[in-house]
């Protein structure tokens, strides 16, 4: 078996992708308010994940994750406990890029969904502390939407462009090839009808 067959035998069918999947009717809203809940859990989430290592690593006690994510005085520029739970929410969005691209998939969209996960941060820090967020908040949030916007769309485009033309010239040189292979196996005819073309 040639390694061109190999690999097509393990290859996710192109309507099984999650890319394409999410893709499909891309407008609809009941696909877009699928797409809003599952970047904003994976957004809270990674947070949650990036938190629980830096209290492992510096030795701060986890009073509760909820203020973790939504208490916006925690944010802090004159302590290094504030510049790195700062830096993390910088970090979350750098990984998060990657599930927008997953999830998402499309770079006209990227700019939408990354504005909607941070109003929607906005709105529970909001509610969790009964006032709206100070300026250090303000300047945190911003960094991190550019980083998801430029990133996200950059991410994006790389793949919608991978998907559109890298694949499809891989795939009829290969074609080529298993057809080559073939027309070359039928050329040549069997052993036993040599021999009896040479008695003849």
């Amino acid at each position: 078996m040639s390694l061109y067959r190999f690999r097509r035998y393990l290859r996710v069918p192109q309507e099984l992708r999650p890319t394409v999947l999410f893709k499909q009717d891309s407008l609809s809203p009941s696909k877009i308010t699928v797409q809003i809940i599952l970047l904003q859990i994976f957004y809270y989430l990674t947070a949650v994940i990036l938190f629980f290592m830096f209290s492992k690593i510096f030795g701060y006690p986890v009073s509760s994750y909820t203020e973790w994510l939504f208490d916006s005085n925690l944010v802090q520029f004159d302590t290094m406990y504030g510049l790195v739970y700062s830096s993390l929410w910088l970090v979350d969005s750098f990984i998060c890029c990657f599930f927008l691209t997953v999830i998402v998939g499309r770079s006209k969209l990227a700019w939408d969904f990354a504005i909607t996960i941070h109003a929607i941060n906005l709105l529970c820090s909001t509610l969790y502390t009964g006032h709206l967020p100070q300026i250090r908040w303000w300047l945190v949030q911003i960094c991190s939407s550019l980083i998801l916007i430029f990133l996200g769309t950059y991410m994006s485009k790389w793949h919608e462009l991978r998907d559109t033309f890298f694949e499809d010239l891989v795939e009829p040189s290969g074609n080529l090839a298993d057809s080559n292979s073939t027309n070359a196996q039928n050329s040549n005819p069997p052993v036993e009808l040599k021999d009896l073309e040479a008695q003849k």
